[in-house]
């Protein structure tokens, strides 16, 4: 992406969060997904990457929780 456009260096590498939901005492997986944070670059090379990078870390969610996306 930065190859692209280098104010996509603002949102990457991507940032994840893992935390417990204190109230269902469930282990959570957060982020932002990276064609959202890159839409306003308004470059279509940046916007392809940032949408295989979506999938990649809908998966990495799914693996990890078990949960559906």
């Amino acid at each position: 992406m930065l190859e692209h456009d280098i104010a996509a260096g603002l949102n990457v590498p991507v940032r994840l969060m893992i935390y417990e939901d204190a109230a269902s005492r469930t282990t959570r997986l957060a982020y932002y997904l990276p064609s959202s944070l890159m839409s306003g670059l308004q470059n279509e090379k940046v916007s392809s990457a940032a949408k295989n990078l979506d999938a990649k870390l809908i998966a990495l969610a799914v693996h990890a929780t078990g949960e559906g996306a």
